[in-house]
């Protein structure tokens, strides 16, 4: 089995302009010397490749559900140079998102003390748990389900089925403010979920809702996902 290499680089074509500099190129390897010792998950892809526009090199983890051909998300840092900015980031355009996350990372000091902090840094990502919620109706199909953080309870992501929701609770959910833009139910407003299941990461760091059963399977879970 050929030997497992975190944060794979991409070179320029030859009609490409841009290139990797020296604090670039330094950084990457800091961090996958760092990374050698992590185990493999198939789970979990790498990459790192430099954003012109923004004058950085982006280093991170695409992280997909054990169980399902499903992305569930994308977390990195931006380096810098001199300083790294690390959290969740866009899954198409890898830009950080607009309002840190409590877990985000800021740092700044030289190439080789900011490759280890990003290291430490992606390491505790992923020991994060990772834990989906399942809410089933009186007829015991799943009318909403949520993968989230279950150490700070972020939402990762969400589907609701209004159809399938009991009668009078999409209003409800409504009236208490829990939907975003036009018409995204968040389903962390919803009651204490029917079940969940731990999907990855550490376990023991989870705070999980009272009363929701643990399972280790799951049924089949459709509809439209989204933050």
């Amino acid at each position: 089995m050929p030997e497992h290499t975190w944060f794979e680089t991409d070179e320029p074509d030859e009609d490409e302009t841009w290139e990797y500099t020296a604090a670039d190129r330094e950084f990457v390897s800091a961090l996958r010397e760092r990374a050698a010792s992590w185990a493999a998950d198939a789970r979990v892809d790498s990459f790192a490749w430099r954003a012109d526009e923004w004058d950085s090199i982006v280093a991170y983890l695409d992280i997909s559900d054990p169980e399902a051909p499903r992305h569930l998300i994308d977390v990195g840092v931006h380096f810098y140079g001199d300083r790294v900015h690390g959290d969740r980031l866009h899954n198409q355009s890898q830009t950080l998102t607009d309002r840190p996350s409590p877990w985000a990372l800021e740092a700044s000091g030289t190439v080789e003390e900011l490759a280890e902090r990003s290291a430490r840094w992606f390491e505790a990502v992923l020991r994060k748990p990772v834990v989906l919620y399942v809410w089933l109706n009186d007829e015991s199909y799943a009318y909403a389900a949520r993968f989230a953080f279950a150490d700070t309870d972020q939402t990762i992501s969400q589907t609701y089925a209004r159809k399938l929701a009991p009668p009078g609770l999409h209003e409800a959910m409504i009236a208490a403010g829990h939907v975003h833009g036009r018409g995204w139910i968040q389903t962390a407003g919803l009651p204490t979920p029917t079940l969940y299941q731990h999907v990855r990461g550490d376990p023991d760091l989870a705070r999980l809702p009272s009363g929701a059963k643990a399972v280790t399977e799951r049924g089949p879970l459709g509809g439209v996902w989204y933050e």
